[in-house]
């Protein structure tokens, strides 16, 4: 037995209970009872000593003594025989029926349950112990049969103290009796306190079931429900408050009672929502129990559905059997887990019973019947309570789910058709808690009841039942609260091809609620109710609005001031980052997330949302399509690459896919084409019929595609049908014509049987009689005939609905293509024929359709966690919401209707903003805009004014995300403020706009135009006074009403309504927030804000400058941004100011100058850094408005702005002086003279006095100073301004030589770097230094250079004194890379555009006229200018030889160019520049130099060689008269017939004789300079170098004789005479004075050096072979006749006396060979005597020739005498 102690705490428990039922029980009827309590009080009482009882009592277990005895009892430390001993009474009293009697055994019971001294599993199935408990809680249950109110307490009390106890835990069958015993006292007490109480504690006990569970504990901490939240309104407004708080005290005292027990220290969590515990993988079955035992009812209807919820519950076992398995084993080896199999198994078998309990169908006569009616609705409460405390594990187990799909489903599907609302309502809400805690497990699912429960009864606008409608659109209130579920049924549903458009459908039939009952449409609604359900569709659409912003804001937090915080995820929200299933724990593993992680990673992917979005819409567009023209719709399929082209894809795509009409899909097979019947053999080839019976076959065929009318199309398809059926039974029938008829008679007997048309059956007598041998001409065996008919006859062949017409009649909306929730449709019209009531055949098609969807993709979840989705959401319903905020809007007054309409525009606003979808933005914007009426002022009410209001709200809360947006913000704040200043009487801006009188007249307009001042008391029409005009928001657009004029009438009633304007307040808080705005918001705002200023200014009777103000003041409002976002900002404000400066109205210009002038001078207050451009690109305006403006007073006005600017912010100007200087510089080309005056005075200021801030931050300003003040040397206007500009830019070379400038910018880059500066020998570092400078100098030096061409006289001298007087004062500075660049680029050039203006060398014809004017300029220049400034360039190079010695070869270069010139004036003075600075700089001259000069020498002897190929191309026909003269010419020409042409090669021709004459003169000058340069160096000159002069003279001396002696030149020379003035030879000088200085060198050199041995026989060779040459070319000469015997034909001529003109010749080469004789003769004797013998041959052919003159005879005989003869007389001795 027990210690003592045990003992006395029964004592003190049990002792008082059983005097009790031993003083009520019955002497005769419970005498037994007596008997029995009084020896157990007489055993606790006296513990040693055994109970006084007849006999031993057995143990309830039913061991022995023996073995009771040393087992573990459940009573305190009792054994089992102990403990049954003791509970054996209690058990006994429960069972007695009598009140008396139970009532202190239930007392007993409670206390030892609830001080703990129970303790074990009540199960029937734990053991002996458990069998004992569950008997004890058993026997307490049946307690309630007894009908007393104390007695049903306590029974509830009881029972609710065991659930809830920690020792005794209550599992399995046990637990279910609880609960229903429980559920029975509410539903049959007859005390109302009973009924609540039983309620209560039924919900105490699934809170600590599932806390339990979830937990995997039997320890968790308690908590004490509320009761007044479980009380319905209902229950609440029936009952007092005292029930409420005598329920809530009854549970809180169990509750606390057992855990102050068991848990003493254990704090209290908060709340009755379950923890969510750790997820368990494995969860235990329900094993050997039996889910029709379960669920048992007498119900029939019930019976139904338990027939399909067993097939469900097995189907669901079988896939578990291991599962199964491994739980039995681990029951006896881990104890914890065997606990939380139980504690799942109990919350398993709880909610299944529930599930029984809420499918109970009450009888026909419910309305009386409400105790039914009651358990139903009990049962749907306490699983809506289970649903929305869900914890991790009920929400993702795939047990639990699976109960939810098999019994939860159904239970929802026999009660949301419900007519009584509290179970519609009770369903909703069960169906929204799945919605917002299950979706990712119970997609399929919650596709499936979405249509049936609220789309059907939302869609149903004209007679819904409205207490239904209005549940339905309080609870989607509630559940678009939550964002996540919003975003995630789009993502899942809308963007999944298998399924239907939810978020479509739905907004769209908020839509059709919020417009209401469509006009002439019947509808059970009254007005009240109707305008009701309005309001109540509007708040959901803008609940939808409001949950796209706060996911929005959950995505990517708006850190705006003016974000609303939001509260805490609620615990059923989804961490947007988890990768796990959206109602699950982030932190923990759950059943799900292995499956969902995969499907996640590939839907996360936005570009894979658009294709599977873009996808479904094109399809279902294609199936449209196909349900109208099925070819048309195959074809689109195909082109849009959603169906293959391929005959078994098609058919592939018929057989599966949703939507299509099955009538068309037979109607397409049944078609005779080929492609048509290749599809329909594909289709019926893709059915596997082997082993099925024939009529099964059938079925199975036909549920794909209606059978078309048309008897051709069924028999292809039959034929193709019977062939298919043999193919895969071969021995079913002899052949397929069997099969053929067979089947055409089953269709035959199937309409037969079940057309209620057909009176007389056919009987299966009949049906046997007409299938006479049709197999093969043998009969089918009786038997298999009967059984078919029997078969058909029982069990009709039913085709699949096809429900496309009801779609139709619907809507014909692409979201009702898929057809799922058309099936819904039919179930739903086939529970309204059948009194919503469902049946088994209507249980099967649901089953089938959650088995179809389940194995489609559709059952994948997928979480959304892109912003990028709810572009597509706003897609979908942008539309429909403008609709219904519009409308009602537009239509209505009343007050509530307008302020949810407003929000509505607000959050659209709002969301579509923040997604950056500019069209849809605009939609919402342009027409909340128009409600404003700020266009039509004389219609303004008060939701106008609210309107505004809203307007300026969004533009203060949300203006970063307006983007273009502001335009329209914008206008509507321009009309308001116009209609403000309208309403007070002030005057238009338009009055301060005075017209000069010189603009009207010049437009012609009348004086009456300028708007008057405005005035209230003024009579008449005020024109114009409606406001910006441009965008107008009515309808007649903006030439419409909007520009209408203002009565008398509306004006006084806008004044007299003024106070409303003031409703919307201070307008100018929307600028004075623009300093909020981010860096791409107020870049926007500027932009609309200029627009908004341009439109305001285009009026040419009504300009306004509001905008204009505005824009100043919100560029002071920003001052403080950074410059990168002031770039932005001016770029816009740049091209708005440029655009109005340019506008065609002067007063407006004027006033945005001056506007300009205003934010100039707050930039300019900002110091910039340098290297900084800011300052430059604010000041560009003004030169753009300089350069385009044809309006003298803004030209001037600019020229007075910039120099105020300059005057009082000179020393902030910085980057600005680019602008400032090219200002000035246009200002400079200017054609009016006031405005040239004035800019050169400023600029003379900006010189004398500010010079030093001009390069303070870069020297490239020097540059621009320069420009300009060239640009003023150019003016035509003041000799004066252009020689004081030449003197400026005296004074700033004196600067640069100063080095007051370009101190601080030594670290800008050059254009060469210094390593090219090594390489080209300036690499030490004062060369570098210096070379900065030329950033300096170059532009000062090529800006003098440019004033060499000026037309005037006195400018192009005075410029050319400062260029070469600056250089020659400052060249000591230079360096050599400094000269270089002066040379290349300053100096050279002025002979580069001198040699191009003045070169007669061009391709196109033409005839210099000594009468030209340009002619005469050009020589000027050349003579005066050009001569000039070549010596000065030459006289610079020789003064600063030393510095610039190494750009000898480009001086070279420059002076060679010019002789090259085939012009005589270039070449001459070219030659005597050569000359000069030869004579100069000779002296100085190395061997290197020398050489440079002679190899220049060389190149132009060359280059300059006369040419007279031209006369060898010249038309013969043009030179066959003797005198070539203009007649003969013309007549040549036009006997030729192409004038043009002839035209073209007689100037050629005139050009090319220029040309030869211009050449040959250069060609002696060139000589003659030659050997004056000779002459001067003849000693410093090297043998090499007089060669290399020596071979150019003599190359020009050949090329000379060779054209001298070319008799076809010559005769052409002859022949154009008259025209060329050349003599014959045209080239004798020429060719003499060569030869004379080629003599002349070689002579000379061997006089000079006679001690060269090397050098002497080099020359003395050269020397020979000369002479030689000279004598040959004259023996020559003086042998060969003037005409050539190749010459013409002879014509008569007058003749000349023979060899006159040869003779003449002869005299002029005479002495050149007296010369040549000579030298012979002064060679040495030894040389003489070595070259005589070919000398000897010429001397015979001199002495034989004819002379023109004695001198060659005479130097021949002084040669005889002196030299041969003595050589003759020494050889004869």
């Amino acid at each position: 037995m027990a210690s003592s102690e045990a003992n006395s705490r029964l004592n003190q428990v049990l002792i008082p209970a059983l005097d009790k039922i031993i003083k009520n029980a019955s002497w005769r009827k419970h005498s037994k009872l007596a008997a029995e309590c009084k020896s157990l009080i007489e055993h606790l009482t006296n513990p040693e000593q055994n109970p006084t009882v007849a006999s031993p009592p057995t143990s309830p277990s039913g061991h022995s003594d023996h073995d009771a005895s040393s087992v573990a009892g459940v009573l305190l430390d009792l054994s089992l025989l102990d403990s049954g001993v003791v509970l054996s009474p209690l058990i006994n009293a429960l069972s007695s029926n009598n009140v008396k009697v139970s009532e202190p055994a239930l007392d007993a019971v409670q206390k030892l349950i609830a001080h703990g001294y129970l303790h074990g599993d009540a199960d029937p199935s734990r053991g002996s112990g458990g069998k004992l408990l569950s008997k004890l809680i058993e026997s307490a249950c049946k307690c309630q049969d007894l009908g007393d109110d104390n007695v049903e307490l306590a029974v509830i009390k009881t029972l609710l103290s065991a659930v809830t106890s920690i020792s005794l835990r209550i599992h399995g069958d046990c637990l279910l009796n609880v609960v229903r015993t429980c559920y029975d006292i509410y539903l049959n007490s007859k005390n109302a306190v009973n009924q609540t109480t039983a309620k209560a504690s039924l919900v105490q006990m699934l809170v600590i079931v599932f806390r339990r569970m979830e937990a995997d504990s039997s320890t968790v901490p308690l908590q004490p429900i509320v009761v007044a939240e479980l009380m319905e309104p209902v229950e609440k407004a029936e009952t007092d408050a005292s029930m409420a708080v005598f329920v809530q005290g009854f549970i809180t005292k169990i509750v606390q009672d057992i855990d102050g027990v068991f848990n003493p220290a254990t704090p209290a969590s908060s709340g009755v929502r379950v923890h969510d515990g750790a997820f368990e993988t494995k969860t235990s079955t329900v094993e050997g129990t039996n889910p029709a035992d379960l669920l048992d009812s007498t119900d029939k209807d019930m019976l139904d559905a338990k027939y399909w919820e067993i097939s469900m519950y097995k189907t669901a076992l079988e896939g578990r059997k291991g599962e199964v398995a491994d739980t039995e084993g681990e029951r006896d080896d881990d104890s914890e887990v065997q606990i939380g199999n139980l504690l799942k198994r109990d919350a398993f078998l709880v909610f299944c019973a529930l599930c029984k309990l809420s499918m109970k169908s009450p009888p026909k006569d419910a309305s009386v019947d409400s105790q039914a009616m009651k358990g139903k609705i009990v049962a749907l409460e306490l699983l809506k309570i289970l649903l929305e405390n869900a914890g991790a594990i009920f929400r993702t187990s795939e047990r639990f789910l699976d109960a939810i799909q098999q019994y939860l489903c159904l239970s929802l599907l026999k009660n949301s058709g419900s007519t009584l609302l509290i179970v519609f309502q009770l369903s909703c809400s069960i169906f929204m808690s799945l919605v917002s805690r299950f979706r990712a497990g119970l997609k399929a699912e919650i596709g499936v009841f979405f249509p049936m429960i609220v789309l059907r009864v939302l869609e149903n606008v004209a007679q819904p039942n409205f207490q239904q409608k209005m549940t339905v659109l309080r609870f989607l209130e509630k559940l678009f609260a939550d964002s996540q579920i919003l975003v995630d049924i789009f993502l899942n549903y809308d963007c999944d091809v298998n399924a239907s458009n939810m978020f479509e459908r739905m907004v769209n039939g908020l839509l059709k609620t919020a417009q209401g009952v469509p006009p002439g449409a019947t509808t059970t609604l009254l007005p009240p109710q109707d305008a009701l359900m309005k309001l109540q569709a509007t708040r959901c659409l803008i609940t939808v609005l409001r949950s796209m912003s706060d996911w929005i804001n959950k995505q990517k937090p708006i850190t705006d001031s003016h974000s609303v915080k939001k509260s805490d995820a609620s615990e059923h929200s989804s961490d947007p980052g988890s990768p796990h299933l959206v109602n699950g724990n982030a932190d923990e593993t759950t059943e799900g997330s292995d499956t969902q992680s995969e499907p996640f990673s590939e839907v996360s992917d936005v570009s894979t949302l658009e294709q599977r979005r873009a996808y479904k819409l094109e399809l279902q567009e294609g199936i449209s399509l196909f349900n109208r023209k099925p070819k048309k719709g195959i074809e689109f399929l195909i082109n849009a690459n959603k169906v293959g082209n391929s005959p078994h894809q098609i058919a592939d795509f018929l057989k599966n896919a949703t939507g299509l009409s099955r009538t068309l899909v037979g109607d397409y097979l049944g078609e005779r084409d080929d492609f048509s019947l290749k599809v329909m053999h594909a289709y019926v080839d893709s059915f596997d019929f082997q082993g099925k019976e024939f009529d099964e076959t059938i079925r199975l065929f036909l549920q794909g595609f209606r059978l078309p009318g048309e008897a051709q199309k069924i028999d292809r398809i039959m034929e193709k049908f019977a062939e298919r059926y043999c193919k895969c039974n071969p021995k079913a029938f002899t052949s397929a014509d069997t099969a053929y008829v067979l089947a055409y008679s089953v269709i035959m007997l199937n309409t037969d049987a079940h057309n209620p048309m057909v009176k007389s059956k056919m009987s299966a007598d009949d049906f046997i009689r007409n299938n006479r041998g049709i197999d093969d001409g043998k009969d089918l065996p009786d038997e298999y005939l009967r059984s078919l008919y029997e078969r058909i006859s029982k069990n009709e062949i039913k085709m699949k609905e096809d429900n496309l017409s009801l779609q139709q009649k619907q809507s014909l909306n692409s979201s009702r293509v898929l057809g799922l929730d058309s099936i819904l449709n039919i179930v739903i019209r086939k529970r309204d024929e059948e009194s919503m009531e469902a049946n088994d055949n209507l249980m099967r098609h649901m089953q089938e359709q959650f088995k179809e969807k389940a194995r489609k993709s559709e059952s994948i979840f997928y979480p959304a966690m892109d912003t990028v989705i709810l572009r597509f959401m706003i897609e979908v319903c942008w539309a429909p919401m403008l609709a219904a905020f519009s409308v009602p809007l537009d239509q209505s007054d009343d007050v509530v209707v307008i302020d949810l309409c407003l929000e509505g525009f607000s959050w659209a606003i709002r969301v579509t903003a923040a997604m950056s979808m500019k069209t849809h933005r605009d939609a919402f914007l342009t027409s909340l805009a128009k409600f404003t009426s700020l266009h039509s002022p004389a219609d303004i009410k008060q939701k106008n004014i609210d309107a505004m209001k809203v307007i300026i709200t969004i533009a203060v809360e949300d203006g970063n995300y307006l983007q273009d947006g502001w335009e329209h913000i914008l206008t509507c704040v321009s009309r308001f403020e116009h209609l403000h200043l309208l309403g007070e009487g002030a005057p238009p801006d338009a009055a301060f706009f005075a017209v000069p009188q010189n603009e009207i007249d010049r437009s012609n307009q009348p004086r009456q135009n300028i708007l008057p001042v405005l005035r209230k008391k003024w009579p008449g029409k005020i024109q114009n006074a409606s406001g910006v005009r441009r965008g107008s928001y009515d309808s007649a657009g903006i030439g419409g009403n909007a520009a209408a004029a203002l009565t008398p009438a509306q004006m006084n009633y806008l004044v007299s309504n003024l106070h409303i304007l003031e409703q919307v307040g201070d307008v100018d808080r929307i600028f004075i927030r623009s300093q909020k705005l981010n860096s791409e918001a107020i870049v926007d705002f500027v932009r609309a804000l200029c627009k908004v200023s341009i439109e305001e200014l285009k009026s040419a009777s009504d300009p306004r400058i509001f905008s204009l103000t505005k824009i100043v003041e919100i560029a002071h409002y920003n001052m403080d941004r950074i410059r990168l976002v002031w770039s932005k900002i001016w770029r816009e404000l740049s091209e708005y100011f440029v655009t109005i400066g340019c506008s065609g109205s002067l007063s407006i210009a004027i006033f945005a100058m001056d506007s300009l002038r205003q934010l100039a001078m707050k930039f300019l207050e900002r110091e910039e850094l340098s290297n900084y451009n800011f300052q430059n690109d604010f000041m560009k305006p003004f030169l753009i408005v300089m350069r385009k403006s044809r309006a003298v007073e803004i030209r001037e006005l600019i020229i007075r702005c910039v120099s105020q600017m300059v005057l009082s912010r000179v020393n902030n100007v910085k980057s600005g002086w680019k602008s400032m200087f090219m200002v000035f510089t246009t200002a400079a080309y200017d054609d009016h003279k006031n405005i040239v005056l004035l800019a050169f005075e400023i600029m003379e200021k900006i010189v004398r006095d500010y010079f030093p801030y001009i390069t303070e931050t870069e020297t490239t300003t020097f540059t621009d100073c320069v420009n300009c003040l060239i640009a003023f040397t150019n003016t035509r206007f003041n000799k004066e301004i252009s020689l004081n500009a030449v003197g400026f830019l005296r004074l700033c070379a004196l600067k640069i030589a100063e080095g007051d400038i370009g101190k601080g910018v030594s670290h800008q880059v050059s254009p060469k770097s210094p390593h090219k500066l090594k390489e080209q020998g300036f690499g030490n570092g004062e060369a570098i230094e210096k070379v900065d400078h030329l950033y300096l100098w170059f532009p000062l030096l090529a800006g003098l250079s440019e004033l060499s061409f000026d037309p005037r006289p006195e400018i192009r001298k005075i410029a050319l004194q400062v260029l070469f007087d600056t250089l020659l004062n400052y060249g000591q500075h230079f360096s050599l890379a400094l000269w270089d660049k002066v040379f290349e680029s300053v100096l050279f050039r002025i002979f580069d555009d001198a040699r191009q203006a003045i070169d007669p060398s061009s391709d196109s014809p033409r005839h210099i006229s000594t009468n030209d004017i340009d002619d005469l300029d050009q020589d000027a220049w050349l003579y005066e200018t050009c001569t000039l400034t070549l010596q000065l360039v030459v006289d610079l190079f020789i003064n600063f030889y030393d510095t610039v010695n190494p750009l000898l070869k480009k001086v070279l270069m420059l002076l060679v160019s010019f002789i090259k010139r085939p012009h005589r004036s270039l070449s001459s003075i070219g030659i005597a520049a050569f000359v000069r600075l030869i004579s100069s700089a000779g002296e100085m001259f190395t061997e290197d130099k020398w050489f440079h000069v002679v190899s220049s020498l060389k190149e132009a002897a060359t280059e300059t060689l006369p040419d007279f190929c031209f006369l060898l191309d010249a038309d013969d026909r043009i030179f066959a008269q003797e005198d070539p003269s203009e007649e003969y010419l013309n007549q040549a020409i036009t006997e030729n017939g192409d004038s043009h042409r002839s035209n073209t090669r007689r100037y050629r021709l005139y050009d090319a004789v220029s040309d030869v004459k211009c050449r040959a003169a250069i060609q002696l000058l060139l000589i003659q300079a030659v050997m004056e340069i000779y002459t001067m160096y003849r000693h410093q000159l090297s043998v090499k170098n007089i060669v290399t002069i020596f071979d150019a003279v003599h190359t020009v001396a050949l090329h000379v004789h060779k054209i001298n002696t070319d008799a076809s030149i010559r005769s052409k020379l002859q022949e154009l005479r008259s025209m060329t003035q050349m003599q014959d030879p045209p080239l004798l000088r020429l060719e003499n004075e060569s030869y004379q200085v080629c003599l002349t060198f070689l002579q000379n050199i061997i006089l000079d050096r006679p001690h060269s041995n090397h050098d002497e026989l080099q020359v003395e060779s050269f020397l020979v072979s000369l002479c030689q040459e000279v004598l040959r070319f004259y023996i020559e000469a003086a042998s060969s006749r003037l005409t050539p015997e190749s010459s013409i034909e002879p014509r008569l001529h007058w003749k000349i006396p023979i060899g006159l003109g040869k003779r003449r010749e002869l005299a002029t080469r005479a002495p050149i060979i007296v010369s040549t004789l000579q030298a012979i003769c002064c060679l040495a004797e030894p040389s003489f005597e070595k070259n005589l013998p070919r000398f000897l041959p010429l001397f015979s052919s001199l002495i034989s020739c004819e002379h023109g003159t004695n001198e060659v005879q005479q130097a021949l005989r002084d040669m005889l005498d002196s030299s041969i003869g003595p050589v003759l007389l020494r050889s004869c001795c």
